[in-house]
């Protein structure tokens, strides 16, 4: 499995009030886990994801990369 990056877009599975799956950025990396910022979700969950301040701490094992941000230089 490769490391999970700062940086990094993840898909991640529904999980607490959400009722949908959703993508975002890796702002954080912990040991078992990581703080995604979260950029993608279904409109159904609008009210969720704002309670939650766009943020979900996400296990790693639940965490698919999908992309990296690009480098700027």
């Amino acid at each position: 499995m490769a490391e999970i990056k700062i940086g990094d877009y993840v898909a991640a599975e529904k999980f607490g009030p959400l009722e949908h799956d959703f993508t975002g950025e890796v702002t954080k990396v912990y040991d078992n886990s990581v703080l995604v910022e979260i950029r993608e979700y279904d409109p159904t969950d609008k009210t969720a994801v704002g309670d939650m301040n766009n943020r979900a701490v996400v296990r790693k094992t639940a965490a698919k990369v999908t992309g990296h941000v690009a480098d700027e230089n």
